[in-house]
């Protein structure tokens, strides 16, 4: 994964590195606690709902993960 403080450059400021760090931070929690619920779901018979889950994950933070990759090379060049 991707860390933010990793794709800071000369083009961004210094004192925004706490606010990549706890994005960061905060990502990897979220992907965490999202992906034990749906295995957590599936478990208890809950299919329909962790399919569902896993398509909002899917759609939403790894589209906010790949946007902040570009974001990364928009800076980088």
């Amino acid at each position: 994964m991707i860390k933010l403080k990793e794709i800071l450059t000369e083009s961004i400021p210094d004192y925004f590195r706490g606010y990549f760090d706890n994005i960061d931070d905060n990502m990897e929690r979220l992907e965490k606690n999202i992906k034990q619920l749906i295995k957590d779901l599936g478990k208890d018979g809950l299919r329909k709902e962790s399919l569902e889950v896993a398509a909002l994950y899917k759609k939403h933070i790894i589209e906010f993960k790949v946007k902040m990759k570009n974001f990364e090379r928009k800076y980088r060049d």
